[in-house]
C-alpha cells in the first residue's frame, strides 16, 4: 500500500509538502507565540499591525509563484531549460523594477502612517524591506514547483519558517526588540531564496535563450488576477471581523479563524503538487482530469476528516492550540472549518481551469462578482459573530458553485 502511494507522483509529492509545509507553519506560529512573550502588550500590538503589512505585501506573491510554477512546467514539459533561464533572469530584473517602486511609496505613505499607528517610521521603512525578499523568494519557489522539486520546495518554505523564528528571536534577544523581530521576517525569506537557488544549480548554468520570455501577457495577466482574488476571498473574514466587532470578539474570531484555515493550508500543498504535473500534461497535449480527480478527492478526505474533529472536538481543539480563554469561539469553528474547506475546493478548481489554460477574461469577471457577493453578505450579516461566520460559510458555498459551474464551460 505504502509502496503504492510513494510511487504516485501526486500523492508522494503532497504528502512531502504537507509535512514541510506546516512544519514551516509551526515555526511561523512559534514565533508569533514567542513574540508576544518577549515584546510585551505594547510592543507586541504594534509588531501585530507590522505583521498584517506584511500579509499585504504577500498577496500578490502567490500570484507570482503561481504563473512562474505553471511557465516552468511547460519549459520543462519541452525540455528547454535555456527558457527556464530566460524566465528567471526576465522576472530578477521586472520583479525588482516593480519592488523598488512599492518600497518607495510605501516609505512616503510611512511618513503619514507612523502617526496615525504609532510605530516609528525607521519599522515601517524596515518592514517595507519585506517586498523585495517576498518577490525573490516567490520566482524561487515557482521555479521548484515547476520543475516538481517538491523536496526542495517544501525545504525552502521550511527554512523560511525556521530561521524566521530563529533569527527574530535572537536579534530580539540582543535587545534590538520589535526592529529585530521585523529583521526575523526578513531574513528568514532572504535565506530561503538563496536555499531555492540552491536548488536550482542546472537552471542557472543553463545559457539564457535568446528568444525574448515575458509572461506578463493577456492571458498571464488574467492568471495573476484569479489568484489574486482568490487570496483574498481566504482572507478577508478577519479584516471584517475586527471592522465590525469589539476587539475581544475580534481577537477570539481571528484564533478560530486562524484554526480553519489549517484546512485550506494543508490542501494547498496538495494544489501545489497538481499545478506542475498537469500543466506539462497539458503542454504534452496528454489528459488532466484524472490527476485532478484524485487531487479533489484528497481535498475531500482531508476536509472530511478535519470537519469530524471540528464538530465533535471544538473546544478541546481551541483549547489545545490557543489556550482556555479562546474557548467560547469554538461554537462558530464547524462553520468556519466547512467555509474553508469549500475554499480548498474553490483553489484546486482554479488551478485547474489556470493549468490547462481555460480561465479567461470573463471568468475573472465572475470571480470579481464573487468577491462583491462575499463583502456584501459580510455587511448584511454581523449582528453576531454566529451570523457573521454563517454569512462566511454560505458565501463560499456560493463562491464555489460559481467556479464549479465555470469549470464546467
Amino acid at each position: 500500500m505504502l509502496k503504492k502511494i510513494f510511487s504516485n507522483e501526486l500523492y508522494k509529492g503532497s504528502i512531502i509538502l504537507i509535512i514541510l509545509l506546516n512544519l514551516g507553519n509551526f515555526f511561523g506560529y512559534l514565533f508569533q507565540f514567542t513574540m508576544a512573550q518577549l515584546l510585551g502588550p505594547i510592543l507586541y500590538g504594534a509588531f501585530a499591525v507590522v505583521t498584517n503589512i506584511i500579509l499585504v505585501f504577500g498577496v500578490p506573491l502567490i500570484s507570482i509563484q503561481t504563473i512562474v510554477a505553471k511557465h516552468t512546467a511547460k519549459f520543462n514539459a519541452q525540455k528547454n531549460i535555456r527558457k527556464i533561464k530566460g524566465l528567471f533572469l526576465f522576472l530578477i530584473k521586472k520583479v525588482m523594477i516593480i519592488a523598488i517602486i512599492i518600497f518607495f511609496i510605501f516609505s512616503l505613505i510611512s511618513l503619514f502612517l507612523s502617526k496615525y499607528l504609532g510605530i516609528s517610521v525607521g519599522v515601517l521603512i524596515l518592514t517595507g524591506c519585506f517586498i523585495f525578499g517576498g518577490f525573490l523568494q516567490s520566482i524561487g519557489l515557482g521555479i521548484l514547483q515547476g520543475l516538481k522539486k517538491f523536496n526542495a520546495l517544501g525545504f525552502s518554505i521550511f527554512v523560511n519558517g525556521f530561521f524566521k523564528f530563529s533569527i527574530g528571536v535572537f536579534l530580539v534577544l540582543l535587545g534590538l526588540k520589535i526592529y529585530g523581530a521585523v529583521l526575523g521576517f526578513i531574513f528568514g525569506i532572504i535565506i530561503s531564496f538563496i536555499i531555492a537557488l540552491l536548488f536550482i544549480k542546472d537552471v542557472l548554468k543553463a545559457k539564457k535563450t535568446e528568444e525574448k520570455i515575458d509572461i506578463f501577457m493577456k492571458n498571464n495577466r488574467i492568471d495573476f488576477f484569479a489568484m489574486f482574488i482568490f487570496v483574498f476571498i481566504f482572507s478577508l473574514d478577519v479584516i471584517f471581523a475586527k471592522a465590525f466587532f469589539s476587539p475581544e470578539i475580534a481577537g477570539k474570531y481571528a484564533v478560530i479563524s486562524m484554526i480553519g484555515k489549517i484546512i485550506l493550508f494543508f490542501t494547498m500543498a496538495i494544489g501545489n503538487v497538481m499545478l506542475p504535473i498537469n500543466s506539462e500534461k497539458f503542454a504534452k497535449g496528454h489528459q488532466t482530469k484524472r490527476v485532478f480527480r484524485k487531487s479533489v478527492l484528497l481535498i475531500c478526505l482531508i476536509c472530511g476528516i478535519s470537519l469530524f474533529f471540528f464538530l465533535l472536538f471544538p473546544e478541546l481543539i481551541v483549547k489545545i492550540l490557543f489556550g482556555e480563554e479562546y474557548i467560547s469561539g469554538s461554537n462558530i469553528l464547524l462553520y468556519i472549518g466547512i467555509a474553508f474547506s469549500f475554499i480548498s475546493l474553490i483553489n484546486i478548481f482554479l488551478l485547474q481551469m489556470i493549468s490547462t489554460d481555460k480561465f479567461k477574461k470573463n471568468h475573472l469577471i465572475i470571480m470579481i462578482l464573487l468577491l462583491g457577493l462575499q463583502i456584501m453578505i459580510f455587511s448584511m450579516f454581523h449582528k453576531t459573530i454566529e451570523q457573521f461566520s454563517m454569512g462566511f460559510m454560505f458565501s463560499t458555498i456560493i463562491s464555489f458553485i460559481g467556479v464549479l459551474l465555470l469549470s464546467k464551460k
